[in-house]
C-alpha cells in the first residue's frame, strides 16, 4: 500500500509530461529532401562502384560476370529504400510519397528480375526486364520530380 502511494503519483506525473510534450513536427519538404539525400549519396556512390564494368560485360555477352555486380546494386538499393522509408515524411506530401515508395518497390522487383536474367544468361529476357527496370525507375522519378532529388533519383548513367 505504501509503494502504491509513491508510484501512482509518480506514474501520473510521468504520463502527464508525455501528454504535455509537443508532438514531433513533420519535416518540411526541404528538410525531408536534405535528410534523404544524406542517406542516398553514399549509397549511390557504393552502387556506382558495384556496377563498374557492367555495361562492358553485357556488351561482350558476359552476363554471368555482370550478375553479381547488379545483385550487389540491388541489395544496396533495397537497403536504401528501407532506410529512407523510416524517415518521417512531410504531412503535405504523404500521398505523393506513398506513390513514390510504391514505385520504388516495383523498381526493386524489376531490378531483381534483371539479376535473375543475367544469372540465367538469357539475353532476350535481360533486355525485356532491363527496359522494365528503366521504365519503373523513370516512373518513380516522375512522382517526385518537384522534390529536386539528385542522389535519391534514378539516373541510368550511374549503371555504366
Amino acid at each position: 500500500m505504501g509503494l502504491a502511494r509513491v508510484f501512482v503519483p509518480l506514474l501520473l506525473f510521468v504520463f502527464g509530461l508525455y501528454a504535455v510534450a509537443p508532438a514531433a513536427e513533420a519535416p518540411t519538404r526541404t528538410d525531408y529532401v536534405v535528410q534523404l539525400e544524406r542517406i542516398c549519396k553514399p549509397r549511390t556512390e557504393a552502387t556506382r562502384r558495384a556496377v563498374r564494368g557492367v555495361q562492358e560485360d553485357v556488351r561482350s555477352e558476359h552476363l554471368s560476370r555482370a550478375a553479381p555486380k547488379v545483385a550487389r546494386a540491388k541489395r544496396i538499393f533495397a537497403k536504401t529504400v528501407s532506410l529512407i522509408g523510416g524517415v518521417p515524411r512531410p504531412e503535405a506530401d504523404l500521398a505523393k510519397l506513398a506513390r513514390w515508395f510504391s514505385a520504388l518497390h516495383r523498381e526493386s522487383k524489376a531490378l531483381e528480375a534483371t539479376v535473375d536474367a543475367l544469372r540465367d544468361d538469357n539475353i532476350p529476357r535481360f533486355q525485356r526486364v532491363w527496359a522494365d527496370f528503366i521504365h519503373q525507375a523513370n516512373k518513380a522519378n516522375n512522382v517526385v520530380v518537384a522534390f529536386g532529388f539528385n542522389y535519391c533519383s534514378f539516373k541510368s548513367s550511374r549503371f555504366r
